[in-house]
């Protein structure tokens, strides 16, 4: 798959579980064969069919096969307990306390001073020098030597989406990474982010694995889609380029422990798409119009009527879907209506301050993960409400809003 101008997210696992499931699996080349899924080992599949095991690469397989094995790892390593003394243990997730329900700032800042960036020369695995530049939440690492003042320019956009999140008031909650940062992979050419493993014709992609209860991810991108280009002499930032995509791949980097809970997948884009709609400049987010962004950004600045993916295909899409669509070339709708849905249950919903979302974020933390939400779904979003009624109540929300919904298959 190429997507231009945007950022792919790809899902790397290394699972290793009882649970399997028999289907039909198609080659690259056209061949079908029955067989089951046993284990995705990085980018190893291994597969049992009535002759027997065997391994072998995932671009062996056709794309819809690829992205159901990236699924079917994505809920096996969900539904697993990390294990302490032998005993299973959640993986913690959200702080609800003290929450300030529906009190939004009028803007998330992210203020980063030259000495808040840590330089740190060091070897890469082939013995190569590279530069490590850390911020208070992020590391760099560069092949090259940048000013403080570069990265401190194109961190800012890292650092207030993290802010962005962690302010959210639902109790997101983000953290700290691994050792402390969220790291991003720079490269100074779109050829060497390529010959990295870039996905040709991509801005860039963030990958994510789980080990337990353990987390780990990057963020991979040329400099250029950071706005940073080499004039012959020194790097400089174009102020005037910011990429929504990248600022989408940054939350779900910043909320990776959600992305291998039972958050909907529709929830975790959505969220991402809210936040990478608003109004963001040198630094800063502005959140007093963000109705209107999200509406804007869903149609394109063309009027104010928009046909989004009913509800109840759009509430009960599964990650393997979600990525089928995408492939297909189907996937746009799915996103601007992931956008309008998750705002709606931010801010539009009941009261309008996100207490029904909190509930349901409360639910699917508890550890019963075991009907992927489904229960939690019925109980805090639907609240007896049909898809139906669900549907007329967010259309007649978004049409105070200003928006005209309608809805399609």
């Amino acid at each position: 798959m190429a997507f231009p101008g945007i950022l792919a997210i790809f899902l790397i696992f290394i699972t290793s579980l009882a649970c399997a499931e028999t289907r039909n699996w198609t080659s690259a080349d056209g061949r079908v064969i029955e067989a089951t899924i046993l284990e995705l080992n990085g980018e190893i599949v291994r597969l049992r069919t009535s002759r027997g095991e065997f391994e072998l690469s995932l671009d062996k397989l056709s794309t819809a096969d690829q992205l159901f094995a990236k699924d079917w790892a994505n809920k096996m390593a969900a539904a697993k307990p990390s294990e302490e003394n032998g005993k299973p243990q959640a993986m913690t997730l959200g702080n609800f306390d003290n929450l300030k329900l529906g009190e939004w700032p009028q803007y998330v800042v992210a203020e980063l001073s030259l000495d808040q960036i840590e330089i740190v020369e060091s070897k890469d695995d082939d013995g190569k020098e590279q530069f490590l530049y850390r911020t208070p939440h992020f590391e760099f690492h560069s092949p090259d030597r940048l000013s403080t003042s570069v990265v401190r320019e194109f961190a800012r956009i890292f650092e207030a989406t993290y802010a962005f999140v962690d302010q959210m008031p639902i109790g997101l909650a983000p953290g700290a990474s691994e050792n402390g940062f969220y790291k991003t992979k720079l490269y100074m050419s779109k050829d060497d982010y390529y010959s990295d493993g870039g996905m040709p014709g991509s801005g860039g992609m963030f990958t994510w694995r789980r080990r337990g209860q353990e987390m780990s991810g990057m963020i991979k991108v040329p400099l250029s889609n950071l706005g940073v280009e080499y004039t012959g002499t020194r790097f400089i930032v174009d102020h005037k380029k910011r990429s929504t995509t990248l600022t989408h791949e940054i939350v779900h980097q910043v909320m990776m422990r959600w992305l291998a809970s039972a958050m909907p997948v529709w929830l975790s884009e959505g969220l991402a798409e809210v936040v990478s709609s608003q109004d963001y400049n040198n630094g800063r987010f502005k959140l007093n119009s963000m109705n209107r962004s999200v509406a804007e950004e869903v149609t394109r600045g063309r009027g104010r009527d928009y046909t989004m993916l009913n509800l109840e295909r759009l509430m009960t899409i599964t990650h393997g879907e979600w990525s089928s669509d995408l492939a297909s070339g189907r996937g746009g709708r799915n996103y601007d209506s992931a956008n309008i849905l998750a705002y709606y249950f931010l801010r539009l919903d009941g009261e309008g301050n996100g207490t029904h979302l909190v509930e349901f974020l409360k639910e699917i933390t508890s550890g019963n993960r075991g009907d992927d939400g489904k229960l939690a779904r019925e109980k805090h979003l639907l609240r007896e409400r049909s898809y139906e009624q669900l549907e007329k109540d967010l259309a007649d929300a978004w049409r105070s809003e200003g928006l005209k919904i309608e809805f399609t298959e």
